[in-house]
């Protein structure tokens, strides 16, 4: 989030100014003076002509320069907008890779004709954490690190492979539902023309 400390100081009570508010009394500031122009140009009197053209010319360009800047604003917001969307859906795409390379590795591990993936689960498990770290920072890592209950079972798993099979287990099902807490990415409806 952008702030303006440099601009204001910094507010009481642990307030912090937005750009976007400072903008919104910039936008009534510009108002009042477009206001008060248009009054001065109603209330002088027609013998001071080039005053009052003047004043009405600064007037439109005072309200075209205002015109411009909101829509440059709301295309500045659409952009932001559509940057978070883009990287929402990159981040839940790179967690359902990392959680199919994880129920994979599961799967690999619980057979016991399979040999045992350690080296691939410990890779996993790195560029995992990377990604976290990067995207999602140190408390995702600690969350991806943590132990489970039991209650997810461990049938059918041989008892040389249960502590690989409950450490990929237990990061899979953090990592799970790590990517249930992030809000589903928000796709544009597409515009439906009826058929007749």
């Amino acid at each position: 989030m952008l702030r303006c400390r440099e601009l204001l100081p910094a507010p009481r009570f642990g307030m912090t100014v937005m750009w976007r508010e400072l903008f919104g009394f910039v936008g009534a500031a510009v108002a009042v003076i477009n206001g008060v122009l248009a009054l001065a140009v109603a209330l002088l009197p027609v013998r001071r002509s080039v005053l009052k053209l003047r004043l009405g010319v600064a007037a439109a360009v005072l309200g075209v320069v205002v015109f411009g800047g909101m829509l440059v604003a709301r295309y500045a917001m659409h952009v932001q907008q559509e940057r978070l969307l883009l990287d929402r859906r990159d981040a839940r795409d790179k967690l359902e890779g990392f959680i199919a390379d994880g129920r994979a590795l599961l799967a690999q591990i619980s057979d016991p004709e399979k040999p045992l993936p350690n080296r691939d689960a410990d890779e996993w498990a790195q560029r995992t954490e990377i990604f976290l770290r990067e995207r999602l920072g140190e408390l995702a890592v600690m969350r991806f690190r943590k132990d489970v209950s039991e209650l997810y079972g461990e049938s059918g798993v041989p008892a040389a492979r249960l502590p690989y099979w409950r450490a990929v287990r237990n990061r899979l099902v953090n990592l799970e539902t790590m990517t249930a807490e992030l809000p589903a990415p928000l796709r544009p409806s597409p515009t439906v023309t009826p058929k007749l």
